[in-house]
C-alpha cells in the first residue's frame, strides 16, 4: 500500500519541533551560561553586536525582539563592561553598540564550548543534511516573518 507524501503536513511537523527545541537549546545555553555572568538574551545581543556594531531599534528588529527589551539587555552589557557607545554620524541620541574587548573575549569563549557541544552531540549530521536544514529552516523564518509583518499591517492590506 502506497502512503502519500503531504509535503505541508512534513513541514507542520517540522514546525512544531521548533518550540521545543528553541525551548530545550534555551535551558541548555542557560545551563552552560552558569558562571560567564550573564544570561541568555543577553548572549543574543552580546552575539548579534560581535558581527557588526548596531543600534537598539536595529538590534531589536533583527533579533525580533521588542526594542525596550533589548535597550535593558544592552544597559545591562554596557554596566558588565561587556559592550561600548559608539558615536552614530547619522544620528546624535541612537548610539552604535559594540563589544568592548572583553565583551568579544567572553562570547569567544562561550561560542567555543557551544562549537564543542554541537560536535559532541550532533556530530553524526553530514554535510548535505546540515545544508538541507538550513535551508529549510531560513525559508520558513523568511516566509512567517513576512507573514508576521503582513498581518500586522494596518487593515485591508493584502496577505501573501
Amino acid at each position: 500500500m502506497l502512503v502519500r507524501f503531504d509535503k505541508q503536513e512534513r513541514l507542520y511537523k517540522a514546525i512544531k519541533l521548533v518550540r521545543p527545541i528553541h525551548l530545550n537549546v534555551h535551558r541548555s545555553i542557560e545551563q552552560m551560561l552558569k558562571g560567564a555572568g550573564i544570561s541568555v538574551a543577553e548572549r543574543a545581543v552580546l552575539e548579534l553586536l560581535c558581527v557588526e556594531p548596531l543600534t537598539v531599534p536595529e538590534a531589536a528588529r533583527r533579533l525580533s525582539m521588542k526594542r525596550q527589551f533589548v535597550l535593558r539587555v544592552v544597559v545591562g552589557l554596557l554596566e558588565k563592561g561587556l559592550l561600548e557607545k559608539q558615536p552614530n554620524p547619522e544620528h546624535r541620541r541612537a548610539y552604535f553598540c559594540a563589544p568592548s574587548a572583553a565583551g568579544r573575549d567572553l562570547f569567544a569563549a562561550i561560542h567555543r564550548r557551544e562549537l564543542e557541544l554541537l560536535h559532541a552531540v550532533l556530530g553524526d549530521i553530514n554535510q548535505t543534511e546540515v545544508v538541507v536544514a538550513l535551508r529549510v529552516l531560513t525559508r520558513i523564518a523568511s516566509a512567517f516573518e513576512e507573514l508576521a509583518s503582513a498581518l500586522g499591517a494596518p487593515e485591508g492590506a493584502q496577505l501573501p
